[in-house]
């Protein structure tokens, strides 16, 4: 009879014993599937906490929140990058995730603002950061040089800026000095990297001049901003290009497949053989 009782007990033992496995193992599975369910959730959704931020400005702007966690999107809003911007780059890195190797950063560049501005945005994803600098656009995009970029384009030796999605590349050391390759993630900014579209530094840059000088393309950058915008960026990071083309009736199709009869080994390098002061 004790056996008997004994042997029932352990069953009873053997069966809770298992139920609590399945009970862990079934948390486990729904932890780790809300986890990678969260994964995908979009980046401008993402928490961000200004505490992170050492300089203490992300945590003087927040004061009202107190210890609470913002999005990414108030983050950057809050410290003037316009909500276009914004938007259209945020929804355009969820777009593009897969291929982002460095996520600690994302750079937007609003080429609807003068010159003059700050333009450049490099936000940092922990703290939601925004450190603001001068960029420059081609002259082909700003014919008239007054500052504002109209025209954009993928043609090789247009002189213009590409618009859209990037990925800021290879450090590498040319005319410059210090700068970064690019590779264009559409179809309207696909020949950046054989144009030599690249994100250099340049004197005919800097923050506080009323009008930039003008690339051959390239968004290049003041020389006192290069080496932190290399640290922060090379190998991986996102970097998305905002503006408008306002040329009207252009054929680009047919101009880029006449372009493709000629070896790209050819084709004119609109980093290195721009005028180093700019135009």
């Amino acid at each position: 009879m004790d056996t008997a009782r004994s042997e029932v007990n352990e069953g009873k033992a053997s069966m809770k014993s298992q139920d609590f496995v399945k009970i862990v193992l079934t948390v486990g599975v729904s932890v780790l599937f809300s986890a990678c369910a969260g994964q995908n959730n979009p980046v401008s959704e993402t928490l961000v906490f200004p505490e992170l931020d050492e300089s203490g400005e992300m945590v003087n702007l927040f004061a009202a929140d107190g210890d609470k966690p913002v999005t990414l999107m108030d983050a950057v809003l809050a410290q003037g990058v316009p909500a276009p911007v914004a938007d259209a780059a945020l929804k355009k890195y969820d777009q593009y995730s897969d291929v982002v190797r460095k996520t600690d950063y994302i750079a937007m560049i609003d080429f609807t603002q003068h010159s003059g501005r700050l333009r450049f945005y490099l936000v940092n994803r922990a703290s939601g950061k925004v450190d603001r600098l001068a960029v420059a656009h081609g002259s082909g995009s700003d014919p008239d040089n007054d500052g504002m970029a109209q025209y954009f384009s993928n043609i090789p030796n247009s002189k213009m800026s590409s618009l859209g999605s990037y990925l800021i590349q290879e450090r590498y050391v040319g005319k410059y000095g210090g700068s970064m390759r690019l590779d264009g993630l559409e179809p309207i900014n696909s020949n950046v990297r054989d144009r030599a579209i690249v994100l250099h530094p340049s004197k005919y840059i800097k923050d506080g001049k009323a009008k930039q000088g003008r690339s051959w393309g390239c968004p290049a950058v003041p020389y006192s901003w290069i080496e932190s915008i290399i640290d922060r960026t090379r190998d991986g990071t996102f970097m998305y290009a905002y503006g408008f083309d306002q040329r009207q009736s252009v054929n680009d199709a047919f101009v880029l497949d006449q372009w493709q009869l000629i070896p790209k080994s050819q084709w004119v390098n609109e980093s290195e053989d721009a005028p180093i002061d700019g135009e």
